[in-house]
């Protein structure tokens, strides 16, 4: 990336391949057949929980985000994170994606707070919306009404939260694809003797 080229990016946490790829095939059984084609499923190697959307970044603002988010991650340690239940957004009258929650007591909220502060710090714009954990497993082709009786609870996974990562989103023939710019490790638990 050049010094005065601007790159799409945002700040996640990554799913486990074989937990997204679990989530993906029963998001698209939980579908159907009145559903599957409606819906432009988000592959497992791209699904995340979104901490803090950048959106246009030049290398500069990543270079001084990098610099805090080393600060401000530097006293977090790993945690787990439990699957939730289906959502959608906005509402299940008018849908437009299909996701599911996720949990981590305040763990996660944390997180998306020390990325809020440092991207202002970075000069990044503040986000409007309050933050909702959450992993998209699929988009709507057109807003429709989805029964939500259909997308009945799965049963929770586990996951740990052992890195953050700032992605860039580059556009692909078959939707988005996300390069890994930058991981952020959190510290490792004590494991008491």
């Amino acid at each position: 990336m050049s010094k005065d080229s601007a790159v799409r990016t945002f700040l996640a946490v990554r799913l486990p391949l074989e937990l997204a790829a679990t989530l993906h095939k029963k998001a698209i059984h939980r579908a159907g057949d009145e559903h599957t084609h409606d819906v432009r499923w988000v592959v497992p190697q791209q699904q995340h929980i979104t901490l803090k959307f950048l959106g246009s970044s030049n290398i500069d603002q990543l270079d001084t985000l990098i610099t805090r988010l080393e600060q401000g991650f530097s006293g977090c340690k790993m945690f787990d994170s439990m699957t939730g239940c289906f959502r959608f957004f906005p509402n299940g009258r008018k849908s437009r994606i299909l996701a599911l929650d996720m949990h981590s007591g305040q763990e996660l909220k944390r997180l998306a707070a020390i990325c809020e502060y440092a991207a202002l710090q970075s000069g990044f714009q503040p986000e409007r919306r309050n933050f909702y954990p959450h992993v998209t497993l699929g988009r709507f082709k057109s807003p429709r009404y989805v029964n939500h009786s259909q997308f009945f609870n799965l049963p929770s996974f586990r996951m740990t939260v052992a890195e953050v990562v700032l992605f860039q989103s580059e556009p692909s023939s078959d939707g988005k694809k996300y390069k890994a710019l930058h991981v952020f490790p959190l510290q490792p638990l004590a494991i008491s003797a």
